[in-house]
């Protein structure tokens, strides 16, 4: 889902890369709709200490998940993957229950929802990654759209952390 936000496009960026890299193929749906970002899940500005302010752009994955479904249902695809971890059920305590309602939704719809990564950390889905060649060095986590990640916010900073415990800090980027 393209939100239209400018994080996003740098995440659609990366995620072609890595679609193409590893021969998969991508579909792109523009959601423009979104572009103001989610304001019941973040501020109207994030700010970071020696930063600009970075303007919320930022949508909660999960909140597509069920437009995402929607649409799989349509294209005939019966699995749609999340990538929600561990780490995302513990900070966000609500999270599981949600999920188990969208995926009976999906289930109605003829769509399985699959979580691979769920019972992992970051930590763990790095090192994962890491040992299967997954190209990391092209993955994008940061909520700011510089040309480089900030390494200000939550994302950039669960990032670097996740990879030097994963022991693939060259990585990280």
């Amino acid at each position: 889902m393209d939100l239209g936000t400018p994080p996003t496009q740098k995440e659609w960026r990366a995620a072609e890369k890595v679609a193409s890299r590893l021969g998969v193929a991508i579909y792109r749906n523009r959601v423009p709709h979104f572009e103001l970002g989610d304001r019941l899940f973040s501020p109207p500005e994030l700010a970071f200490p020696g930063r600009e302010s970075i303007q919320a752009g930022w949508t909660d994955p999960c909140t597509m998940t069920p437009i995402t479904g929607s649409l799989a249902a349509k294209m005939g695809v019966e699995e749609v993957y999340l990538g929600v971890i561990k780490d995302d059920f513990a900070s966000h305590p609500r999270l599981e229950a949600y999920l188990a309602l969208v995926k009976k939704f999906l289930e109605f719809n003829q769509v399985q929802l699959k979580m691979p990564l769920s019972g992992l950390t970051k930590q763990e889905v790095v090192a994962l990654g890491h040992e299967l060649g997954v190209p990391l060095e092209e993955t994008w986590s940061c909520v700011a759209s510089g040309e480089a990640p900030c390494g200000a916010c939550n994302p950039c900073i669960a990032r670097e952390e996740a990879f030097a415990l994963a022991d693939a800090k060259a990585l990280a980027r």
